[in-house]
């Protein structure tokens, strides 16, 4: 049997401050760049709302943003051994190159910011009149014209 070392109280304390003292120089940048970055995405998200408060067409963005987040990314087509093949699949569809993906799924983003404020306009029984002057709003359904 080992005999029992009488250890000053805190000392299991110690030996962990000095292994983390003795560590700092390998995982300090790190650590310090992790708070850097998340300070700068909450400096970067306080201006935001700054502007978005001086700006009365702000919830255009807000709402683009909400959906942009919700709609799914564009993947890589699976490549072998890396091989690179410039193909991309979004929503079960394969595009020839990355680009011609992210314009799709920008577009539907785009198409669903647009109809969630026709339906908008549709629930407050407002019409409003598109580019060529056809309505859009809730008149437009009566009409069949959308």
């Amino acid at each position: 049997m080992l005999p029992e070392i009488a250890l000053p109280e805190g000392f299991w304390f110690l030996v962990g401050l000095a292994a983390l003292l003795a560590t700092w120089p390998f995982w300090g940048p790190r650590v310090n760049s992790f708070f850097q970055r998340l300070e700068q995405r909450r400096r970067d998200a306080e201006l935001q709302a700054f502007y978005d408060r001086m700006n009365p067409n702000a919830h255009f963005r807000q709402t683009v943003d909400a959906i942009n987040e919700e709609t799914s990314a564009v993947q890589g087509f699976a490549t072998a051994a890396g091989a690179s093949d410039p193909r991309a699949i979004w929503e079960n569809q394969i595009f020839a190159t990355r680009e011609e993906a992210d314009a799709a799924r920008w577009r539907h983003v785009l198409i669903k910011a647009r109809e969630f404020y026709i339906d908008i306009d549709r629930m407050h029984g407002r019409s409003v009149r598109g580019r060529r002057g056809e309505k859009i709003g809730s008149d437009a359904d009566d009409q069949g014209k959308r």
